[in-house]
């Protein structure tokens, strides 16, 4: 992965994911107190479903990035040799089960959220 592509992802999802949270906490704040007609008939506009969901994407885009630089930084040989030179042979096998595990959960979320925001 390219390192100044990753770094512009992180920090546009960063700003995206402010924005929205400013945006929400804004019609939380001006609309007190919140009764189910105001809530239902701002969740229901096409403008909130779209920007949830770019929302929950670039948090899963966010989180990827974050986490496969943990996993390449910290599941390696050599880190994983410090604490155990028998985990030597298992780091790359360890990564890849790290890997699976937070991509799986990420699409998991994300579907779940999709289904719930669009159904």
């Amino acid at each position: 992965m390219n390192g100044s592509t990753l770094f512009y992802l992180v920090r546009l999802s960063a700003l995206f994911v402010l924005g929205y949270s400013l945006w929400i906490l804004s019609f939380i704040l001006t609309n007190k107190p919140i009764d189910y007609v105001a809530w239902v008939s701002f969740t229901n506009q096409s403008l909130f479903q779209f920007s949830t969901t770019f929302a929950f994407l670039f948090m899963l885009i966010h989180a990827f990035i974050g986490l496969w630089t943990v996993g390449t930084d910290y599941f390696t040989s050599r880190t994983l040799g410090f604490i155990s030179p028998t985990l030597i042979r298992y780091a790359d096998f360890i990564r890849g089960a790290y890997t699976i595990i937070f991509v799986a959960l990420g699409f998991l979320i994300v579907t779940t959220t999709l289904f719930i925001i669009w159904s």
